[in-house]
Parts: structure tokens; C-alpha cells; sequence
């Protein structure tokens, strides 16, 4: 006999069945292909041969113990089923569906059920805490899906064969393991970071038209420079860049060879062409009201070639009061006008009707501005009740520049729309690490962080292992791709606070042995993240092979950081999945373990080192965590 536990939507409006699994209590060898959490014993029949026991949620009876059968005194105990033995249980339990009173008449099925070919609705009570509504026929019992999606923690979704037809597909996880290509280079591309896409999480307020970098409200709503978040942002950029075929790029400025024609609107407007005498090329001088409502310098865009084209690169001088703005034309069910306008000021974004305002800061001089116009609506509407709605879907083939305004007094040297312009962004990143670069050699998270509240909590002003790494890792590519000396110094400074106790303000603590540990987050006691210790070995290892040249501890860092971690792996192991950090050792609160794609970063950075350290200990727990991801469980007792 087998009870067969079916996925349908009960109460909704999609009547189909979803998915099967199948609980077996008879003891059958598995189709090859079939995931058991279990080590089956294939000699069942054989006397004297051991049974193997199977607990599973659905067929384990849960008995108040009372000092009789198999529970303790005065507790409740499980009574443990021998997978593979004779009879099922009794008193209605799930091994034996067909016991009278189960729609069974003297052991025969019910003429009702056996004649029907509907599901007959029957409540299902969980472990004696909770009932569903279910289904059953003559043969098996069916559960919603979205009880055992929500139960189990498991996915699943329709989809389409190639014939047409539906299937249902069924997976334990919703993440994806990405393998390294080759050998793991320095300066090539960082892990998978080609595919994220750091400025549009909904995490990030917008990016800083100041320094051109995400600001961030993780931790605090009105927004922060977050070092961990800017080193992504700028290596997201720099594998895109070596990933992706060249940019497609309009000239709409350059001082001498233009698109269109500025028009010169409102009282006084001047538009005139001429030498800079400060940096001897061409450039577009403007005088014009300052307010974008009384006219301005406007160039007018009517070519069919630049749809898509959303990057807008711009080298400019403003004075005073000046600004630019862009005018976007939003087509789906109408067409509606959108304004981006670039002003002088410190504020970082308002909203106001359709009119976005992003802060340039009072910073005076020429100043290269790289502004993703996709990015900056989609930002601009989410801080905006009223347009947040209207445009939360809104994608680049329906956004188009019809315009670009320029008031006030200034000078613009050159000005290009583009598919992307990824190495800007990307330097972007890496000169605001070389700005925010303190005497300690790190970047200081200016928000305080509470971890466990009132357990493991961070003052504002501590710093991270992780955003170390992660910038070192930025930094070396700035460095070998500039030919700049200066991101490499950068680099350098950025190990000081590894030998530095996360007590006394650096990111290094000991595990239990003298076990060396680099702290994501520096708590005391000590919290031990591993994939935030992972990128900070990751940096120092892309220090030190691009270094070699250079006197420094970036190599003994990394040394002492591997032998810690093949050590302590096995402490992040629970047997179906992996463990996000060891509060639960450090704190005894209970466990925290990781989501999925906490998970498959795991996995990914534990191959990347794989391929530059061949100890078996790295390759083979990457690959039992890859195991887990499609149901393998380790075995038990």
C-alpha cells in the first residue's frame, strides 16, 4: 500500500493538480533517479538483516508519552516506524488508508469512493497541532501544495513541455550554483557579479548624482554610503564590461561635431561654441535662465537610433545655480512626459509631480556625470506614492530622451546616450574608495547594526572583513586596468585592520583552537558569517597574486584564513543545507541558517577557491552542498 500526497490548490481558482509525492510504506527499491532522504536496505526480506527507520513528517505519530510503549515518562516521544517492515499502524494511521471507517466497509473500499472518480474532501490533521482541508480517492490522499511548499520548504511552478502540454516542475531550492570557467584570474571577472545588478535592488535609495554611487537603506531608511554595496556595484560593472559586447553610443555633444541643433529659448539666452583656454578643446558654452519654466538651452532629439539608449555621459562646468535637465517620454497605455532634472544641492532626491530632482552637490569645476535614466525614474517613482504605481514596471523600450535641457551658466565639453557605460561606473566605485579611504586603512559602515538585539549589536562606525575584501577585489582590478598606482596603494592599507581584533575595532577574531576568523560582522562575542569570510579571503588572494612584486602580508592573511576554513567547514554543514553563520555556538540562540541563495553563494565561492587550493576538503563540501539543493540529505543513524 502507498499514500500518495498530491499538490492541488484547494479554495483557488486554479483546479489542477500540481504535483506528486509519493510516501511509501512498503519497502520497493527506488527508480535510480529518485532522491531519498534515507539509506535503503535492499536485502528487506532477508531474516536477521537490520531495519533501517524512517521518520517523515507525514508518517510519524506524535504520542503523549504516559511511562508505556516506546515514549519516556511524562513526555511526548515519536514513535519510530521500521521502514520496510510488515503491517502499518493502527487507529487510522496513514500507512493503512483502508481500515474501516476510512470509507472502507469490512475491509473492502467504500462503494461511494470506489465508484466516484471526484476527490472526496477529507481533513487532514498535522502532527495534532493543525487541519487542512485535503482530498482523497479509493487510493491516495492529496495535500495542497501550498501547505508542503510552506511545510517542507520546497518550489514548484507550471510550466510547458515542448509538446504543449503541462508539466508541473518540483525542486528544493530556488537558487542556481555558477561554475567557474578555467582558473580563478585577479583581474578577470569576480565570481558571477556580471549578473547582478546592485542599483536596482529595492534595498538602494538611488545612485549618488554627487559620486555616482548606490546609496543604501538597508539599515536606515534615509539612506548611506555602504562600502560592502558601492565594491558590488563597481564589480557588477566591471565583469558586465568584460562580459558584454561593446556599448552602442550616440554623439550628441562634442564642442564641435553635433546631432541637432541647440535652441537658445527664454530672455537672454546665449548659445555659442568656442576654445577652453583651460583645457584646450572645443566646448558648448550656454547663458540662460536659470529656471527650466523660462526656457534654456534645449537640443531637441528626434533620431529613431538613440530608442534604447538610456546611459547619458556628459562632461560639464556649472556655475552658480545651473543645471540640465532630461525630458523622457513614457509610452504604454498613453504617453506621458517624465523630467530628470540635475540641480545644485546636497538633497539626494525629490519627487515632485512627474518632475524627479537628483542632487549634484555644490562641487565646483568640470565634472564627468554618468547617469543611468532608466534607473534614475525607476528610483524617482519608487520614492513617489503617486508614480510609484504608474511606473513600477517600466523598461527601456518604453522610455525614450526627447530632449535635454541646460540653464543657467556653465560649459558642456561632450555629451553621449549609450546602451552602457560600465567602466565609468565602475571607476565610479573605485575612486570612491579611494576618497573614503580612512587612516586606518578601511571604510567605516556609519550606521549602527543590531545583529541579535541586545545580544550581538555594532555602534555606528565599525567596519567589516567582507567590505574590506570586496574593495581590495575592486581595487586590484582598478589598479591593473588603470595602470594607477594608487588603487594598488589603496589595496595595500585595506589589510592593516586584519591583524587588528574585532575588540579593539578591526575585523579579526579566533575560533575555539586559535583558529584565525575575519569578521563580516566584528559582534563579541564573535559571529562567524562564512561567506563574508570567504570575500575577505577572496580580496586578500587577489591582493596577493597581484602584488608579488610588492613587500606585504596580503599572502601570510590569506594562508592563515584557508587553513581556518578547511578546518571549521564542516561546523556550517547541517546535513541538508548549510549554516549562514555559528551564533547558535557563540550565543546558543538557535541556528541561523541560510536561505538558498545564501546557500549557492556558498557554493560558488567554495568552487572559486577550489580551483587555486586542490585540498579535498573545499571541492567535496561544495559538492555535497550542491547535493542538498536537489533533495540529498546526509544519512542517518
Amino acid at each position: 500500500m502507498r499514500v500518495t500526497v498530491r499538490g492541488v490548490v484547494v479554495g483557488g481558482s486554479v483546479g489542477v493538480l500540481l504535483t506528486t509525492v509519493l510516501l511509501w510504506s512498503q519497502c520497493h527499491p527506488p527508480p535510480p533517479h529518485t532522491h531519498h532522504h534515507y539509506q535503503h536496505n535492499p536485502s528487506s526480506q532477508s531474516v536477521g538483516k537490520q531495519q533501517q527507520l524512517h521518520r517523515s513528517p507525514l508518517q510519524t505519530k506524535l504520542q503523549s508519552g504516559n511511562g508505556i510503549g516506546g515514549g519516556g515518562v511524562g513526555d511526548e516521544s515519536y514513535l519510530e516506524e521500521e521502514y520496510g517492515g510488515g503491517g502499518g499502524g493502527a487507529n487510522g494511521d496513514l500507512h493503512n488508508i483502508n481500515q474501516p471507517g476510512d470509507g472502507v466497509v469490512g475491509g473492502e473500499v467504500s462503494p461511494v469512493i470506489a465508484a466516484s472518480t471526484r476527490l472526496v474532501e477529507i481533513p487532514c490533521v498535522i502532527n495534532h497541532e493543525s487541519e487542512i482541508s485535503c482530498r482523497r480517492d479509493a487510493q491516495d490522499i492529496y495535500i495542497p501544495f501550498t501547505f508542503i511548499k510552506n511545510y517542507f520548504e520546497v518550489y514548484g511552478r507550471i510550466d510547458q513541455k515542448s509538446d504543449g502540454s503541462d508539466v508541473f516542475e518540483w525542486s528544493h531550492s530556488y537558487s542556481r550554483v555558477y561554475e567557474p570557467q578555467g582558473l580563478y584570474n585577479p583581474t578577470g571577472t569576480f565570481l558571477n557579479f556580471e549578473l547582478y545588478n546592485v542599483e536596482a535592488r529595492e534595498r538602494v535609495k538611488c545612485v549618488s548624482a554627487t559620486e555616482g554611487v548606490p546609496i543604501s537603506t538597508q539599515w536606515q531608511s534615509s539612506g548611506y554610503t555602504y562600502p560592502i554595496q558601492i565594491a558590488q556595484f563597481g564589480l557588477s560593472h566591471y565583469c558586465k564590461h568584460l562580459t558584454e559586447q561593446l556599448p552602442q553610443r550616440y554623439v550628441l555633444e562634442d564642442g564641435v561635431l553635433h546631432k541637432g541643433t541647440w535652441l537658445a529659448e527664454g530672455v537672454g539666452a546665449k548659445v555659442t561654441r568656442t576654445l577652453d583656454p583651460i583645457s584646450f578643446s572645443n566646448v558648448l558654452k550656454f547663458r540662460t535662465p536659470e529656471s527650466f519654466s523660462k526656457g534654456g538651452a534645449v537640443l531637441r532629439i528626434n533620431d529613431s537610433s538613440t530608442q534604447n539608449l538610456i546611459v547619458l555621459n556628459l562632461n560639464i562646468l556649472l556655475q552658480g545655480n545651473a543645471s540640465f535637465t532630461v525630458s523622457m517620454e513614457y509610452k504604454y497605455k498613453k504617453t506621458e512626459i517624465l523630467r530628470l532634472h540635475y540641480i545644485r544641492s546636497e538633497k539626494l532626491l525629490q519627487v515632485k509631480d512627474h518632475q524627479i530632482f537628483y542632487g549634484l552637490g555644490e562641487e565646483q569645476g568640470w565634472r564627468r556625470i554618468t547617469r543611468n535614466l532608466l534607473i534614475d525614474v525607476h528610483k524617482g517613482a519608487a520614492a513617489s506614492p503617486q508614480l510609484r504605481k504608474q511606473f513600477k514596471k517600466v523598461s527601456k523600450s518604453k522610455l525614450k530622451v526627447i530632449s535635454i535641457s541646460l540653464n543657467g551658466e556653465g560649459s558642456l565639453k561632450n555629451m553621449t546616450l549609450s546602451s552602457a557605460e560600465h567602466l565609468l561606473h565602475f571607476y565610479d566605485a573605485a575612486n570612491w574608495l579611494l576618497n573614503h579611504q580612512d587612516e586606518q586603512g578601511g571604510w567605516s559602515i556609519p550606521v549602527p547594526r543590531k545583529v541579535i538585539s541586545g545580544v550581538l549589536e555594532l555602534e555606528s562606525g565599525w567596519y567589516s572583513a567582507m567590505a574590506q575584501g570586496q574593495a581590495m577585489s575592486l581595487l586590484v582590478r582598478a589598479a591593473h586596468h588603470s595602470g594607477d598606482s594608487r588603487y594598488l596603494k589603496a589595496a595595500l592599507r585595506a589589510t592593516a585592520l586584519f591583524s587588528v581584533n574585532s575588540t579593539r575595532g578591526g575585523v579579526r577574531t579566533y575560533f575555539p583552537g586559535g583558529y584565525v576568523w575575519y569578521e563580516e560582522y566584528p559582534t563579541n562575542p564573535s559571529l562567524f558569517v562564512l561567506n563574508g569570510f570567504i570575500y575577505s579571503l577572496l580580496g586578500l588572494y587577489d591582493l596577493k597574486e597581484f602584488s608579488t612584486g610588492t613587500s606585504n602580508n596580503s599572502g601570510d592573511l590569506f594562508d592563515e584564513g584557508m587553513k581556518s576554513l578547511k578546518k571549521l567547514l564542516p561546523l556550517f554543514d547541517t546535513g541538508w543545507g548549510s549554516l549562514y553563520d555559528l551564533r547558535h555556538f557563540t550565543t546558543h540562540v538557535a541556528p541561523n541558517r541560510a536561505r538558498w541563495d545564501y546557500h549557492t553563494t556558498h557554493i560558488t565561492q567554495l568552487l572559486l577557491l577550489a580551483s587555486v587550493d586542490s585540498d579535498p576538503v573545499i571541492s567535496s563540501t561544495a559538492q555535497r552542498w550542491k547535493d542538498y539543493m536537489v533533495g540529498h540529505r546526509a544519512s542517518h543513524n
